[in-house]
């Protein structure tokens, strides 16, 4: 409308965005709004990676979006997920490439905190990439959808983190008054995972094994090193190790619903109680014992080593055995993808995913491998060479395999594990320790569908009876614990077809062997380092070149490496011996480390020579096994006392080079 020589507007809403002050017109081609809508999640990321280099509780937070969340997210915008499959894939996906992608930038750039931070610098420029190429990752529209998940459901599900969180903080690194508790299913291989994590962020990169010194380290020890890149930018925090390992677990129950969702949600949700807490009838000695009045935490444990119920249940195995915490989501979400082989892209994806997760675990990488063999049998009648698109990602774990990471496999034709192991009737070993979910599983098998989850079961249980892949027989029983996962849904997915009333009774009658498990970790107090082996631990921390070597004997809770990250000749002996080294070499530096402590003064020297050893600890397990070593070190001139707090004394060793 025009007045006089002015133009007047109608007093209509304003179309011009506003961005950081700057008023942009209506015409713009690009409104800041929108440019912000469309990149907020790099801004985001970008501001937290920032404010990580100044600030070590953002750092924390920051690496745990990054290696939780960030490259899931990235990679399902090229794949077409279900909503439930996201809430598993992304995790699983994120820790896989993260830990991988900080691993080789390692390689080029060495392992430290700044490394770290640049690689997720690095992932946020392919964050703001694909929103440009593909559009906004995570649209803020679709926020509210997350209102929509049923309250139901999200309890469930926390309580699985809850319960899994609360026992572990009461078994690991559990502070009392006489020290540091390690205790319960914990006691015996989460000392071993300290051993990595604190000797990988004190200089041990790439590693050699802290607890077998100038050997590589050919261990599947990636859930340790993702570990560490969340410690590496804090600093020592032990604590993080049960909050992840809770994490961890809570993504192992999402992986199985999402593996049993399309049978219907009740199917999922029995799928995923009996798959994380269901086991054998081995909670019968604990309900007798509490019938007779005869029930002790330490004594009642269901598992029994080599006898009748021999073995462990999942839940104990959730709790302790940190690479599967990695490879059963992984594999769970492996049969989910190939399920439909006539989808290359899935395909495609299940083959990156095995491809990452050999340094994770190799025995997930073989069960993910009879996944693929059996989907294969089941479509060989329309067999497509799209099929064979799974082995060509696939191909990422190579450099591992070349490099030793296979030298810990042995494959033969064998019945050393039932030999050995199985006690008595085998049926009726296996019924016992597998119970009602091993039963229902076998039944299932006259019903029509999940062809794959039944022919995977049947054949992952018939390798560790019948052949031999490690190198102590006893880790054979590790296919069980994957031979599960298609026990757990087809039994749940059974049961979510009878009657209510009856399906929760048996499963019931299945997770009682968790109560035991539990028990067993929060009843139990053992001691993992008192008082003062913690500030020797944290002395040698800060008072000793990376990478030293220390003497030891050959325990499993060493303060030098458990706290102190340095590398101790040898440790318990089932550590090295189940990685791939040979016994014979065990029991040598057996004989070396008995020689160097009761032995002469050139005992000691050829000892500390031949490992190249820099200190000599001596603790409560050295005194005891070693009676008057530590009065014998007082006398060796080339020995100086460098930490003597009461009973505990490390002795640095002052030789010339080439002595």
């Amino acid at each position: 409308m025009r007045r006089g020589n002015k133009i007047i507007y109608p007093t209509e809403p304003n179309n011009d965005a506003s961005f950081l002050g700057m008023r942009v017109k209506k015409n713009s081609s690009v409104p800041y709004s929108a440019v912000l809508q469309k990149y907020w999640l790099s801004v985001l990321l970008l501001v937290l990676t920032a404010a990580s280099f100044f600030s070590v509780y953002a750092a924390l937070l920051t690496v745990f979006i990054f290696t939780f969340l960030v490259p899931g997210l990235l990679l399902s915008r090229f794949f077409r997920f279900e909503t439930y499959e996201v809430w598993a894939f992304v995790p699983v996906l994120s820790v896989l490439i993260s830990t991988q992608l900080v691993y080789y930038m390692s390689l080029l750039f060495g392992y430290s905190r700044e490394t770290i931070l640049f690689s997720f610098l690095a992932l946020t420029a392919v964050c703001t990439l694909v929103s440009y190429k593909k559009g906004e990752t995570f649209p803020l529209k679709n926020f509210p959808k997350i209102k929509k998940i049923s309250k139901a459901t999200v309890i469930f599900f926390s309580l699985i983190f809850l319960i899994s969180l609360i026992v572990l903080l009461r078994s690991v690194w559990f502070e009392n008054q006489y020290g540091i508790v390690i205790t319960g299913s914990n006691w015996q291989d989460t000392p071993m995972h300290y051993e990595i994590v604190e000797s990988l962020n004190n200089g041990n990169f790439p590693p050699q094994i802290p607890y077998y010194s100038g050997t590589k380290m050919t261990y599947h020890y990636f859930v340790d090193f993702h570990t560490a890149i969340l410690e590496k930018v804090y600093g020592f925090l032990p604590k993080l190790l049960p909050f992840l390992d809770a994490v961890l677990i809570l993504v192992f129950a999402l992986s199985i619903y999402a593996l049993a969702r399309p049978s219907g949600k009740r199917a999922s949700i029995f799928s995923v109680v009996i798959a994380a807490f269901g086991w054998g009838f081995s909670y019968f000695g604990l309900l007798s014992a509490l019938n007779f009045g005869q029930f002790s935490a330490s004594q009642n444990y269901i598992y029994q080593y080599g006898q009748l119920f021999g073995l462990p249940p999942v839940f104990d195995n959730l709790l302790q055995q940190r690479p599967l915490l990695i490879g059963l989501p992984v594999f769970a979400v492996v049969l989910a993808l190939l399920r439909n082989m006539e989808d290359k892209r899935r395909v495609i994806l299940a083959g990156i995913i095995v491809g990452l997760v050999f340094q994770f675990h190799v025995v997930s990488f073989f069960a993910c491998y009879v996944a693929f063999f059996v989907a294969i049998l089941l479509n060989l009648k329309h067999f497509k060479l799209s099929y064979l698109y799974f082995l060509l990602p696939s191909v990422l774990a190579l450099p591992f395999i070349f490099s030793g990471g296979i030298s810990a496999t042995t494959i033969a034709l064998s019945a050393a594990f039932p030999t050995t192991f199985v006690q008595g009737n085998p049926v009726a070993y296996y019924v016992l320790n597998l119970g009602i979910p091993f039963l229902i599983a076998w039944v299932s098998l006259v019903k029509k569908g999940n062809y794959l989850l039944k022919g995977t079961f049947i054949i992952l249980f018939l390798i560790p009876n019948l052949m031999l892949l490690t190198p102590n027989v006893w880790d054979m029983y590790k296919f069980f614990i994957f031979a599960w996962i298609p026990i757990a849904v087809l039994s749940g997915t059974f049961l979510a077809k009878t009657r209510k009333s009856l399906a929760l009774l048996l499963i019931l009658l299945s997770v009682l062997a968790s109560v035991s498990v539990v028990i067993y970790n929060v009843g139990t107090n053992f001691s993992a380092a008192s008082r003062d082996e913690y500030d020797l631990g944290m002395w040698v921390r800060n008072n000793t070149p990376e990478r030293s070597v220390f003497l030891t004997y050959y325990s499993i809770h060493s303060p030098p490496t458990m706290i102190g990250g340095r590398e101790r000749v040898l440790s318990y002996v089932n550590w090295p011996y189940g990685q791939g080294v040979p016994f014979s070499d065990i029991m040598k530096r057996e004989h070396d480390i008995d020689r160097a402590y009761n032995g002469s003064e050139t005992d000691l020297k050829e000892v500390v020579a031949t490992y190249q050893v820099g200190y000599v600890y001596v603790g409560s397990e050295e005194q005891r096994n070693y009676p008057g070593c530590a009065d014998r070190f007082n006398e060796i001139s080339w020995l100086k006392t460098v930490y003597a707090v009461g009973s505990l004394h490390i002795y640095r060793v002052d030789l010339p080079q080439n002595g």
